[in-house]
């Protein structure tokens, strides 16, 4: 039950805490990088002409060969942020300085915090608010630093969910706060999600097992998804729907075999058990339905000088699942309704992404492309198809460099067993959505996000939904 739904004093707590809340880290996978970082940069988009050893001088920063000092002025406020003090200067440069120690004998430990307060303006199911967050804990240890033998990883990750979240009242098929889904939906819950170990055996392979948090691997993939507590917050913009709905659970355990171009991941074969295990150890019923295999592969390409990439891949499960074919039910005396079985599903994933423009004097200036589609079997699955594209950016505005915003739109196609399975209690069509954010970045540890949702529910009976929400991350 929702308890924030008429608390006037929600807006104030939630702005209160991001304010009290000192740092929110969040972590990539063993050898994933920020998306920034991937990127190329062709050009400056000023014309200025060289300047001798001042234009040397900034090429030796982060600047393009050719780009003048003019093309790289500072942000209008201090290092493009417009609040400062000095006790969270202080506090950031210890603190900074304190991670770098510690990482440097084997040990990262990211904690973070993020805040949400959402809900439905306007249609929808229940027209409320909500206050609710989460608190992530990463511990990365490196066996090399600390004295054992090299190439081993640890990867753990701790997650704390309260408060509430809207991602039922407001449109159920399309969950408006992906991010809030983990531990256990609507359970005030602490879990370990993922505990994973990953050995490189040569430098382009790594063999990998353990827990996984499956949010956390398609970040790794995908920097730029943000896992529902940077960029997009709706699950439909920040994955595939139709290829991970029915074969791909929160939090799996398995074993595979990845290859690396670079420090992006290029291909990979992945084989774990089907049952979702994110408030569990995973080892309870191993095995007992089969498992799910799940093999990918991406195509680098660079267009202009700018990065991109297609990456096809698909999941095979042997287990056995749920038919939706409505005339499988059964009655059965002193049982009950009786669901059929169907031995084995699939389904496909399709995602391209593409930087768009990139400043050739500032690193942190970029604009991108990401569309992810998927296909799923309608006999087992919810949903048959999706598709979304969104665009990203980052210090579109010279002076707001840390500043990040994006656009997307998602299509989810319901599965026509699905629908005739409803029929005679709910009237469904297929759901489609726009989302739009701005996350300021308020400060080195603060970031504020504002994210509108429009979205037309798959009920009929439901007028079109319009979700508010505010998030607060919080980090050195």
């Amino acid at each position: 039950m929702n308890t924030n739904t008429s608390n006037p004093a929600a807006p104030s707590w939630f702005i209160g805490m991001s304010f009290v809340v000192l740092f929110v880290v969040t972590a990539a996978q063993t050898r994933g990088e920020d998306w920034q970082d991937d990127l190329q940069f062709a050009s400056c988009d000023r014309d200025v002409a060289d300047s001798g050893a001042e234009a040397e001088e900034v090429a030796d920063d982060y600047c393009s060969v050719g780009c003048a000092s003019a093309c790289c002025t500072s942000a209008a406020c201090d290092d493009g942020y417009c609040f400062t003090s000095p006790l969270s200067d202080e506090l950031s440069r210890r603190m900074t300085a304190m991670a770098k120690s510690m990482e440097s004998q084997g040990f990262i430990y990211a904690p973070g915090l993020t805040q949400f307060y959402q809900g439905a303006a306007s249609g929808g199911r229940e027209q409320e608010f909500a206050y609710g967050g989460k608190v992530d804990q990463f511990l990365i240890l490196d066996s090399d630093k600390l004295g054992l033998w090299e190439g081993m990883t640890m990867t753990m990750h701790a997650e704390t969910r309260f408060g509430e979240d809207v991602n039922l009242q407001a449109v159920g098929l399309a969950p408006v706060n992906v991010a809030m889904l983990y531990p256990k939906e609507n359970e005030h819950d602490t879990a370990i999600t993922g505990l994973s170990f990953a050995q490189e055996l040569t430098d382009e392979v790594q063999f990998a097992f353990g827990k996984f948090n499956t949010l956390d691997l398609w970040y790794g993939l995908y920097p730029q998804t943000g896992r529902g507590v940077n960029g997009f917050m709706n699950a439909s913009t920040v994955l595939p729907l139709g290829g991970v709905a029915r074969t791909v659970p929160l939090a799996v355990m398995g074993a595979g075999v990845m290859k690396y171009e670079g420090k992006q991941i290029q291909s990979g074969v992945v084989v774990f058990d089907p049952k979702n295990v994110a408030t569990t150890s995973g080892f309870d019923d191993l095995g007992d339905n089969g498992a799910n295999i799940l093999a990918f592969n991406r195509f680098f390409t660079d267009f202009g000088g700018l990065p991109g990439s297609h990456m096809f891949g698909g999941v095979g499960a042997t287990g056995e699942f749920t038919a939706l074919d409505p005339s499988g039910f059964v009655i059965v005396p002193g049982e009950g309704i009786v669901a059929p079985k169907q031995n084995g599903t699939w389904s496909l994933i399709y995602v391209a992404e593409q930087t768009l423009w990139a400043d050739g004097c500032n690193k942190d200036r970029k604009m991108g492309l990401l569309s992810q589609w998927g296909l799923s079997d309608e006999q087992t699955s919810p949903v048959r198809w999706s598709g979304n594209v969104g665009f990203q950016g980052q210090g579109i505005s010279r002076t707001r460099p840390h500043d990040t915003m994006g656009v997307g739109y998602f299509y989810t196609g319901l599965s026509q067993e699905f629908t005739n399975l409803l029929g005679p209690v709910r009237d469904l069509h297929d759901v489609n959505g726009v989302e739009l954010y701005y996350t300021a970045a308020i400060a080195k540890m603060l970031q504020v996000t504002t994210d509108l949702q429009i979205i037309e529910p798959a009920d009929i009976r439901n007028e079109t939904a319009v979700v508010f929400g505010l998030r607060a991350t919080m980090g050195i």
